[in-house]
């Protein structure tokens, strides 16, 4: 009698199991594949927990970063198979399980069992009942998943080829690897000062379609660009850099595309951070009140001090913000506030230094320098710290400002065009060319 109530204990308890565990696949599967929303799953996170962990480690063996790029390369897609192969596994424990709790042979044929339904084989199969209906849906399972997997596929690399589109054009007009003053310098160069509206239109909409997919689709997050000398994170942040810099030194015009490449890009990179890259202790629960709230005194004066125009921005910047952040983890983004409080890495000889390279380009600048600084300051302060943050986190190509990496890289500096000018050339002066 002891003997039949352990049994009996042992495979209803094996069936609550199975049932459970195949739930949890399944609602894992439906959270990563299917449905379009910023949802986490404990199965996907941790298995590109365990990839992007190991890709970071193998990565750190190699002694330069393209190597190091190369390495990471792999995450991206081995996430994917990792995922695939997991959900199976769980399905085929799942189902086995199962049978086990229904039928009466030993643990080992009933996994047999469910890998034979869940693959379509058909080598072992039992003709009781119950057993039928579990070998229906496990057939019915191991299709479907499938299925779901290869129709993700499109969807993923359909998204990549999008991003890298911009980034890969980004190369010409602001150097490879990006920066934001070298862009300025070559539409400047180039006479086309007034497409950088155009190109900073096109780059909202391109931030805005960043912030949707790779939220949604958190696995677009390693999925790296074909050369390890870009990465759309430190092309994002360069573009954002130009638009700050053209807002801060031209004051002839009011640029509304140039303040929307900010908004549309630092929410992008805030909520990438929030969602993707959050590690915020408990004790810290506040509300999200925007990015220009909380800040240091210092910023809080200059904000003060900004024009008028700039004010209706910020207004703008502020209602933008607390939309965005309803529903936010408030754990996350007290972080994001804490981190946004720490003095820029940008200093005033580098911004100078910038500044001199646009001259000789003859960039239009119309305003005192330390006026320029001032707002540029106060602008980079909303946008530095998540950028950076997601910027080491991903080991992205260690471009001019973008902060720091996880080992300690060199900063690949693009080729400065205005360096390649003839010094005896007409063009270096465009007052002497006119004459």
């Amino acid at each position: 009698m002891s003997q039949v109530m352990t049994d009996l204990l042992s495979r209803g308890g094996a069936s609550i199991v199975g049932f459970l565990l195949v739930l949890a696949t399944t609602i894992s599967l439906m959270r990563t594949v299917v449905i379009p929303r910023a949802l986490h799953s404990l199965i996907s996170d941790t298995v590109s927990k365990v990839v992007t962990s190991t890709a970071l480690i193998l990565s750190r063996m190699r002694r330069t970063y393209a190597k190091r790029d190369g390495v990471l390369a792999w995450a991206g897609g081995t996430i994917i198979v990792l995922q695939l192969l997991t959900w199976l596994a769980l399905y085929l424990v799942g189902y086995g399980l199962l049978i086990y709790g229904v039928s009466g042979m030993g643990m080992g044929d009933a996994m047999r069992e469910s890998g034979s339904s869940l693959l379509t084989l058909g080598f072992a199969s039992q003709n009781t009942e119950d057993q039928t209906i579990i070998d229906f849906l496990a057939a019915a399972t191991g299709p479907i998943v499938i299925a779901m997997l290869i129709g993700f596929l499109p969807t993923i690399y359909s998204v990549y080829i999008e991003r890298e589109v911009n980034v890969t054009m980004l190369g010409t007009a602001g150097g490879e690897p990006v920066w934001g003053p070298e862009m300025l310098a070559r539409y400047s160069l180039a006479d086309a000062v007034d497409d950088l509206e155009d190109t900073f239109a096109e780059w909202s909409r391109w931030a805005a379609a960043l912030r949707m997919t790779h939220v949604t689709y958190p696995v677009l997050v390693w999925v790296r660009s074909a050369r390890a000398s870009r990465h759309y994170i430190t092309s994002l942040l360069a573009v954002m850099d130009a638009a700050a810099l053209m807002l801060s030194l031209n004051s002839s015009r009011k640029h509304p595309k140039a303040f929307t490449m900010l908004l549309q890009g630092g929410q992008a990179l805030e909520v990438m951070y929030v969602f993707l890259f959050r590690k915020a202790p408990w004790r810290d629960r506040r509300l999200f009140a925007g990015m220009f709230t909380d800040r240091s005194p210092e910023l809080q004066g200059l904000s003060e001090a900004m024009p008028v125009w700039n004010k209706r921005m910020m207004a703008t910047e502020l209602a933008s913000d607390a939309d965005a952040a309803q529903g936010l983890d408030a754990d996350a983004v007290a972080a994001l506030e804490r981190g946004d409080i720490h003095p820029l890495s940008i200093t005033r000889a580098d911004f100078d230094e910038a500044v001199e390279m646009l001259r000789r380009a003859h960039f239009p600048i119309d305003r005192d320098l330390d006026d320029a600084w001032d707002h540029f300051r106060v602008m980079r302060s909303r946008y530095e710290f998540p950028a950076y943050q997601i910027a080491y986190r991903l080991d992205a190509t260690p471009t001019p400002w973008s902060g720091d990496r996880r080992i300690p890289t060199p900063v690949a500096w693009p080729t400065p065009a205005v360096t390649l000018i003839p010094r005896h050339s007409s063009t270096d002066d465009p007052e002497a060319a006119g004459a």
